[in-house]
Order: structure tokens, then C-alpha cells, then sequence
């Protein structure tokens, strides 16, 4: 449980992080675009004000926190499904009747035919 609660924010984090660093790289590339044009048509002036960082739209924000949340929540129950899972048993790696190793490997183990002990309450 402890470890799918961490896969599972790990697959929160990560898309987000993701989407952030698409836009940064984005908006880098589509401002050097910009200045190059600009430069080109402007002459050479040393600016000094204070540029105002924008933020994100709201509809960004909005985007990154679903695609996480769809990611983490898929992540999480494929994670806790426990499907078609039988008994194993592991064979570790040993010499077989040639001579020849072989490699340790996952066994199905038969279904216990034994019935359950009755309780009796008295």
C-alpha cells in the first residue's frame, strides 16, 4: 500500500514537472524567436526595467493538475488490482540431471484440495 501511495505520487509529480518544463522550453524558444525579429529592426538600446514575470493561464494549471491526477490514479489502481494472481512458488537456481544449470524461476503452485477446519461454537 505504502509503496503504490509512492509510485503513485511519483506519477503525480512527474507528468507536472513535465508539462512545466514543455512550457519553459516553449516560451524560451518562442522569445528568442521574438527578440531575434526584433532586434533585427530595432537599433541597440540598453533597457534596464524591471520585466514582470507572468504566470502560467489558469487553464495551464488546470491542465497539469488533471493529467497528474489521471496518471497518479491509473498508476495507483493497476497497482492495487490484484487480478489473476496465483500461488507461486520459486524454484531457486540448481544442477539438473544432466549436468546442466538452470536458472532460478517462478512455479504455479497446485491449489491446496485440503478443506478448512471446521469451527464449532458451543
Amino acid at each position: 500500500m505504502i509503496r503504490s501511495l509512492f509510485v503513485s505520487l511519483f506519477f503525480f509529480f512527474g507528468p507536472a514537472l513535465l508539462l512545466f518544463m514543455l512550457r519553459n522550453l516553449t516560451l524560451l524558444l518562442l522569445v528568442k524567436a521574438k527578440n531575434r525579429r526584433e532586434k533585427a529592426q530595432e537599433p541597440e538600446v540598453i533597457d534596464i526595467t524591471p520585466v514582470d514575470k507572468e504566470r502560467a493561464p489558469t487553464w495551464f494549471y488546470a491542465l497539469v493538475v488533471v493529467v497528474s491526477l489521471a496518471s497518479a490514479v491509473t498508476v495507483f489502481m493497476q497497482l492495487e488490482q490484484k487480478g489473476d494472481v496465483g500461488v507461486h512458488q520459486y524454484v531457486p537456481s540448481h544442477m539438473n540431471e544432466s549436468g546442466e544449470l538452470v536458472p532460478g524461476h517462478w512455479i504455479s503452485k497446485p491449489e491446496s484440495k485440503m478443506p478448512l477446519p471446521r469451527t464449532t461454537d458451543k
